[in-house]
């Protein structure tokens, strides 16, 4: 048998599968991840002292009292958790609260309508195959493409953040925000989906003689709507879950006052606001889908 392979390795023109290189290759590039998985741990300071808690001890040697850890949750840390067990209920709260995430809902929704309004045209400019064929075109692919990777190259709290300091402190600034980070995020989506339609479908109506504004409405919009639908909607979930973050920063809704909660340490308060998040979270995820599924 060991012949036969070996008569088989040496016939002309047949080269011998590599396969302890890639096996060697393979080997090595797990031992760099599991390498730089180990380092990460390290370097983001990983440690399990989050589990303990400062007492005071008497040093039996000199007298004197030291500070020492011990497993366990700290009196403060169990008084936090038992205010977070016990929510407050009282309808001034929840009522405030509601306000807050109704607030919040808005702020995302405006926020998606105007990059809805402003992605929609782009994509079409930032699609690769309606804008290839000469220079001009080409330019304004380029230029669009980039316009969406600035809009969303930052993260929408940092948005917030300059808006508050533009127009001040509200909701304006978060609608702003959530606006330009989705415009950049839509406008891709977009524009990647109407450069995967099915060019016969163009090609069939500008055979007929339509001009630009026709194919656009009977050869393209048909096929790449449904998706538009879906990614709106996906977005705007989204931009519900982001509104709430960049209201700690001072962008409105119901992070804003959240954050004065745990600040003052309300933490049954702020066990209120999570429980209505999170209901509401859960019930436009629901609607959200639904309304998709239509649309598929």
């Amino acid at each position: 048998m060991g012949d036969r392979n070996e008569k088989q390795a040496n016939i002309p023109g047949r080269k011998p599968k590599p396969f302890l290189f890639k096996s060697a290759l393979y080997g090595f590039l797990v031992l760099i991840f599991v390498a730089f998985c180990v380092k990460s741990f390290i370097d983001t300071e990983f440690s399990f002292d989050f589990l303990k808690h400062k007492v005071v001890i008497m040093n039996e040697q000199t007298g004197e009292s030291e500070w020492a850890m011990r497993w366990g949750a700290s009196e403060s840390t169990l008084n936090a958790l038992s205010q977070i067990a016990h929510p407050d209920l009282s309808w001034k709260v929840v009522k405030k609260l509601l306000l807050d995430m109704w607030l919040t809902v808005e702020i995302a929704l405006v926020g998606t309508l105007l990059s809805i309004i402003f992605s929609f045209p782009l994509s079409f400019l930032g699609a690769h195959n309606l804008t290839k064929g000469n220079f001009a075109g080409r330019t304004v692919f380029f230029i669009t493409r980039l316009i969406f990777n600035l809009a969303r190259a930052f993260p929408p709290i940092l948005l917030a953040l300059l808006f508050v300091l533009v127009v001040g402190v509200g909701p304006f600034a978060g609608v702003l925000a959530l606006a330009l980070h989705s415009v950049g995020m839509l406008g891709k989506l977009f524009s990647e989906s109407i450069e995967n339609i099915d060019q016969g479908q163009v090609e069939a109506v500008e055979a007929v003689g339509a001009h630009p504004v026709q194919v656009v409405w009977f050869g393209i919009l048909p096929q790449v709507l449904p998706q538009f639908v879906a990614f709106s909607l996906y977005r705007w979930d989204i931009n519900i879950r982001m509104s709430i973050i960049i209201g700690i920063v001072g962008a409105g809704g119901i992070g804003f006052i959240l954050d004065q909660y745990i600040k003052n340490m309300a933490y049954d308060k702020a066990s209120t606001a999570f429980l209505i998040i999170l209901v509401a979270v859960t019930l436009l995820d629901w609607a959200s889908t639904w309304f998709r599924t239509r649309f598929d």
